[in-house]
């Protein structure tokens, strides 16, 4: 039998955490895959501070047990609704593990230690119970993925469709990464993959704010195309090792885009993609190039989809 993978899901409750309950459900295959949903229960509630300084220390321990007692109803009860979730959709009980521990070192940095214990990927909801809507990503979601690099973190939109992939693909090397990420967790049949890549426009380049030619712009992007063809091959040869239909795997090449995000973005619509794989970095040498410049442009903009960091 073909060993499992094992999935990290972060549960506090929120619409956005059972939206990643059922895009897990839907997108993974229940027969391969193991389901871990951890809840990290906080010492004290949210107000402890102003409570403190209006009652007593015997009034503040009640109403302390009081939220505690009540906190907990709530978690059980949507852990409940995740495990039926989860089953409805074809995981067997044995396969589906809960994790309600108390917080030791704080939420987010909780959760990442729990997933340094051989998980192959961890999906968080966008948004946490108490973070603004207007927020891109809330900030215990924002912790993890810009904390964790052992493993790919999923960052869940509202209710994205669990059916096709696009692949945010540069041709370096960790976008190969990413590849061979889908390769691992996502092979299916009958599901369709894009490998997108996206050059920019050339005169945003241009360090003086003179227009190149556009016979000079024509032979750059040629240039640039054919190193990117060739790597995109291998990426389809792979994707077809692992199962994926070749007739399936679809190569776009976007040329002198302003915006990589937004090409990537609406490329996934269009395709009707609900997952983007995007690698952690890029070409740059920058470090957070794809962090800062990418990846939460991606995120903005993809709201019903679910982003992979890979």
């Amino acid at each position: 039998m073909a060993k499992k993978i094992k999935i990290l899901i972060a549960i506090d409750g929120s619409k956005s955490a059972m939206a990643a309950v059922r895009y897990a459900g839907n997108f993974f295959n229940p027969q391969k895959t193991d389901v871990v949903l951890i809840h990290i229960m906080s010492n004290m509630p949210p107000a402890a501070e102003v409570l403190r300084s209006v009652a007593s220390p015997e009034d503040t321990n009640v109403e302390t047990e009081k939220w505690h007692r009540e906190t907990t109803k709530h978690i059980q009860k949507k852990m409940e609704e995740a495990e039926s979730i989860l089953q409805s959709a074809g995981y067997d009980k044995q396969s589906i593990n809960v994790k309600i521990q108390t917080q030791i070192k704080g939420v987010a940095r909780d959760i990442i230690a729990e997933s340094e214990k051989a998980y192959n990927a961890l999906l968080v909801g966008r948004r946490g119970l108490n973070d603004p809507t207007n927020n891109i990503v809330g900030a215990t979601a924002y912790r993890m993925m810009k904390a964790i690099e052992h493993l790919p973190v999923v960052i869940v939109g509202d209710n994205p469709d669990s059916g096709n992939v696009l692949i945010g693909f540069d041709g370096s090397e960790n976008s190969l990464k990413a590849v061979d990420c889908v390769c691992e967790l996502m092979p299916h049949p009958l599901r369709k993959v894009v490998l997108c890549h996206v050059s920019r426009e050339t005169d945003h380049d241009d360090p003086d704010g003179k227009a190149l030619a556009r016979d000079q712009k024509k032979e750059g992007m040629n240039q640039g195309r054919n190193p990117v063809e060739t790597v995109m091959q291998r990426a389809e040869d792979r994707l077809a090792g692992a199962g994926f239909d070749r007739s399936l795997i679809e190569k776009e090449i976007l040329e002198g885009m302003i915006s990589r995000a937004v090409a990537i973005s609406k490329t996934a619509e269009s395709r009707h993609c609900g997952s983007v794989v995007v690698g952690r970095r890029g070409l740059s040498i920058i470090r957070d190039f794809m962090m800062g410049r990418v990846t939460m442009k991606i995120l903005h903009k993809a709201h019903t989809q679910a982003v992979w960091i890979v």
